[in-house]
């Protein structure tokens, strides 16, 4: 019996590149595991997925993350349809932690109306370098958001990653370094250094790098801000700086991937 098989990723997109797409899983078991994070949001029906003897649903109130190297086991139910989100851990900017383990989620509130907007505008057949960036990018801070307000970490007792992810994403404009974060949460500089290279695979300011260059993809496709205005919402000083840090990460300068990625107007992050 056949079985479905991921698509392969598109010939725009790298490696480190997200791959953002509707998907519709096939009504009989298969299982496999691949070598990045899958994140799933149910749009209609329903799909269940077992790891390590778990049973989870996705479902147009459930999501789900399925955390790269884990094998999982999965059957499409009638009628089902979800956005799937594959992000290489050096893609988007999220906590490596929040990826060590599945963990399903809730779809209300902000959350659920962004997917469901976000599937009403996302072209199901096109998949570009750009516009994967953007919804990905979109998908993730919101993500994080909904998690961020559901985990209420004591800083006193254990490493508030999603505390520290919010702080970041709210404060993109100012350059936060390990000493001031560590002193905001209450950590010597050294010991907040380390704790925050594990939890978030990466060190804080190419963190917070890839945090003001989400920022931008998503301006960039979502308004027609000026590029310095781009700049500048984004926690970069001025255009040139701005300029050399997104053409060092995504080859081409911000220009170039604006006209690149016309057609699609994704809601706006709000201001940081």
């Amino acid at each position: 019996m056949p079985q479905p098989v991921e698509p392969a990723r598109a010939n725009t997109a790298s490696a480190t590149s997200p791959l953002v797409e509707h998907r519709r899983y096939q009504p009989w078991p298969a299982g496999h595991a691949h070598d990045h994070h899958q994140l799933l949001f149910g749009l209609d029906g329903a799909t269940e997925l077992e790891i390590d003897g778990h049973l989870y649903r996705v479902d147009r109130h459930n999501g789900l993350i399925v955390p790269a190297g884990s094998h999982h086991e999965f059957l499409g139910l009638a009628g089902n349809l979800q956005v799937v989100a594959d992000f290489p851990g050096a893609s988007v900017a999220l906590p490596a932690r929040l990826m060590e383990w599945p963990r399903a989620f809730v779809l209300d509130g902000a959350l659920g109306m962004r997917v469901q907007a976000l599937a009403a505008l996302y072209p199901a057949s096109t998949c570009t370098a750009h516009l994967n960036w953007t919804v990905a990018a979109t998908l993730a801070g919101d993500l994080a958001d909904a998690l961020g307000a559901s985990d209420r970490h004591d800083a006193a007792s254990m490493f508030p990653v999603m505390a520290i992810d919010a702080y970041l994403r709210a404060n993109l404009s100012s350059a936060l370094h390990a000493g001031h974060l560590a002193e905001h949460f209450g950590w010597s500089v050294r010991r907040f250094h380390t704790l925050f290279a594990e939890a978030f695979g990466d060190t804080p300011h190419r963190y917070q790098t890839r945090l003001r260059l989400d920022r931008a993809v998503q301006l960039l496709a979502g308004t027609g801000l000026p590029l310095v205005d781009v700049a500048l919402a984004s926690g970069y000083p001025d255009q040139t700086t701005f300029t050399r840090s997104f053409t060092r990460r995504f080859g081409q300068p911000p220009g170039a991937w604006r006209a690149s990625a016309g057609g699609f107007s994704p809601p706006t992050p709000g201001p940081g």
